[in-house]
């Protein structure tokens, strides 16, 4: 699939990756916001591109610790938004794990990314492993 959005968020985790905060700036607005459901240490609404970053900035450390393996399921994309459906399987030492499914939405206005949403399949599989991985 191809589709501008797409490119966006591509755009996105390049600079991300490069720590390049004037690519990130054009690809992601200021006041975007970031949800993650749940009641883990990870769940809840970042607002602004600060508060957004450190949640990404978190989600990697432990998923960088995670082995993580992701299968894009299902990929969808309008003029607004964009919906990835993912199975996603970490392999930790300590045993702490997930085998889920997650969807992350993604809200696009002005060329930018202004909102992201993931919802989980298993939302107390994954309260147990973040409560778990991030203590």
């Amino acid at each position: 699939m191809d589709h501008p959005n797409l490119h966006i968020i591509y755009k996105f985790f390049e600079a991300y990756g490069r720590q390049d905060p004037v690519a990130i700036r054009k690809v992601m607005a200021e006041d975007a916001t970031w949800t993650a459901r749940g009641r883990h240490p990870l769940a809840g609404i970042r607002r602004g591109l600060p508060e957004v970053l450190e949640f990404f900035d978190q989600m990697g450390a432990i998923m960088g610790k995670s082995y993580v393996n992701v299968v894009k399921l299902v990929l969808g994309a309008n003029d607004d938004y964009v919906i990835e459906c993912q199975h996603v399987r970490t392999n930790r030492a300590d045993g702490n794990n997930l085998d889920h499914l997650v969807c992350v939405l993604w809200r696009f206005a002005d060329g930018k990314i202004v909102e992201g949403t993931h919802f989980f399949a298993d939302p107390e599989q994954v309260d147990g492993f973040f409560s778990a991985v991030t203590k």
